[in-house]
């Protein structure tokens, strides 16, 4: 049987897969900020979480796209855990010729935590390089396995937004850049950085589930449409935030599980009450199970009042069974 574990890292994302054979894949890897785990029992940083159960060995290792939430956490993992393919959704030779960047002073709260993620994401690629680890842009379309016994294929970002991201990307890094248009340019990498999500349509044991990261409707593309018509399990983009659904691409789903990784707190509008109305209008005579990362209670959809650390959903000849792991 494979597993799915979601840890619970807050507002973020951290997603761990084992095959049934044992082989494990990881997907983004939370946030790095000592704000978001301080004073919680439940949350945990996802390198913490791999040391508790013991794994120092990821056979893959695939990053959705930068934000802080998704990409600081893995620095901890990668310090601690070897990997064999690192996948993701840029082209590698720019940030190998990168350096750290800083935004000016005056620039938006998320504007440096964007830039900490750009750095940290820059470190990587220079580690994998530099260990000899193959990493592997991925695009539209393409399918891959990163193991035997998952496949994924790519229904997004759309090829121009990674073009337009890293033209900005690579001004960026150019000598004679000033910090001032610096700044400007991090200010739109960050606005513009969720358009550059993958959205995995991943196959598991018979299930199909959709791992949207940020990767929100408005990105994508109407000719998959029909690839989502068999989706049970659905990850939603930006962590349930209004822009999470729309009933063009998602009425057809025969839902069974619907994901939020978004923090208790609620903060920016996410795990917003409207998303989970419109998804079970779309199955009204049998609505999806609603599954929050990091919520203890969220009525009338979800109940978990002793508190976990983790989601572990157990996939296997095709029915999807969730348990709620406390380490």
């Amino acid at each position: 049987m494979g597993k799915v574990t979601l840890i619970n890292v807050g507002y973020g994302d951290a997603i761990l897969f084992r095959t049934d054979d044992g082989k494990l894949v990881m997907l983004d890897g939370g946030s790095a900020l000592e704000s978001e785990y301080a004073g919680d029992a439940y949350r945990v940083r996802s390198a913490e979480y791999l040391k508790a159960q013991h794994i120092t060995h990821l056979d893959a290792l695939i990053i959705s796209h930068v934000h802080e939430d998704h990409v600081c956490g893995l620095e901890a993992v990668l310090k601690d855990v070897s990997v064999d393919s690192i996948y993701v959704p840029y082209p590698v030779a720019p940030f190998l010729k990168g350096k750290d960047l800083q935004a000016g002073e005056g620039a938006a709260r998320s504007v440096p935590l964007y830039t900490n993620a750009l750095n940290a994401y820059r470190h990587i690629m220079v580690n994998a390089a530099e260990k000899g680890i193959p990493v592997k842009e991925m695009v539209l379309g393409d399918t891959f396995a990163p193991v035997c016994g998952i496949e994924m294929q790519i229904l997004a970002p759309k090829r121009e937004n990674i073009a337009t991201y890293m033209a900005l990307v690579e001004e960026a890094y150019a000598e004679g850049t000033t910090q001032a248009r610096i700044t400007e340019i991090l200010t739109t990498l960050d606005s513009t950085s969720n358009g550059t999500s993958f959205l995995l349509r991943t196959e598991m044991n018979g299930s199909v589930l959709l791992l949207a990261a940020d990767s929100v409707p408005k990105e994508w593309t109407e000719s998959y449409t029909p690839r989502l018509n068999d989706v049970k399990v659905f990850k939603l983009p930006h962590h349930g935030q209004r822009d999470a659904v729309d009933e063009a691409f998602m009425k057809d789903m025969p839902l069974t599980h619907v994901i939020t990784t978004s923090a208790s707190d609620r903060r920016y509008n996410s795990a917003n009450p409207e998303v989970y109305e419109r998804l079970t209008a779309m199955q009204p005579d049998c609505p999806p199970m609603f599954l929050f990362s990091d919520e203890r209670e969220y009525p009338p959809y979800f109940s978990q009042p002793d508190g976990f650390n983790a989601i572990e959903l157990t996939i296997e000849a095709g029915e999807v069974t969730p348990a709620y792991i406390r380490l």
